[in-house]
């Protein structure tokens, strides 16, 4: 029996993967640098110093990481000020979520400030019973302990907690954990070695027929 819902949150309630790719792009290509669609799958769902790290590897010294952050992060709050919009289907699966008295929790590799910000035009970042964000762990998924974390605080097993991540990272995390993972996926569809290992929905509306 589900008694909490753990929600990842970019690319699953806000739509910001496509604006993050984005910016990072745009950053290696300010320095003659090139970051293909295909490399930038392993970035969904790590927090930054990883993905950072993975692109120092592979450019080592022709990448200034320095200007690389600074004119990432300066595209990507100048795109975001143009509004962030929810996920469809959202709104309606908190609700329903919320009458059944399940629990919920938030597990993101976002920073806090991040976190806030994105959720400060919607009234739901006060309605979680548990947020994580990366300042709470020390592996970032696909490691489990975001996962392992927010079930302790809830004080519940992880197979009661159903995960939905849009992320095969993410998935990997959830499945580490030893939680129930459901993939709504956003930029990618998930990898064939986790297919029969977890449920895939098309968008957040199907969600409400597995509670």
């Amino acid at each position: 029996m589900i008694q909490a819902v753990l929600f990842d949150m970019d690319g699953l309630i806000f739509d910001t993967e496509s604006i993050y790719k984005r910016s990072w792009q745009y950053a290696a290509a300010e320095q003659q640098l090139s970051i293909s669609d295909d490399f930038y799958q392993q970035f969904i769902g790590v927090q930054d110093k990883e993905c950072e790290r993975l692109l120092a590897e592979k450019y080592q010294q022709r990448i200034d990481m320095a200007q690389f952050i600074a004119q990432r992060d300066a595209h990507f709050h100048q795109q975001r000020q143009q509004s962030i919009q929810l996920k469809s289907g959202f709104d309606v699966l908190f609700s329903i979520i919320n009458s059944k008295g399940l629990k919920t929790a938030l597990v993101t590799s976002s920073h806090l400030d991040d976190v806030v910000f994105n959720f400060a035009p919607t009234p739901y970042f006060s309605q979680f019973d548990v947020v994580i964000t990366a300042e709470d762990v020390i592996h970032s998924k696909p490691a489990p302990d975001g996962y392992l974390l927010a079930c302790h605080v809830l004080n519940l097993q992880p197979h009661q907690c159903m995960v939905l991540e849009d992320s095969n990272q993410g998935i990997r995390s959830a499945l580490a954990a030893g939680c129930q993972a459901v993939m709504i996926p956003d930029l990618l569809p998930p990898d064939e070695n986790l297919i029969g290992k977890i449920t895939v929905k098309p968008d957040l509306n199907q969600v409400i027929e597995l509670l």
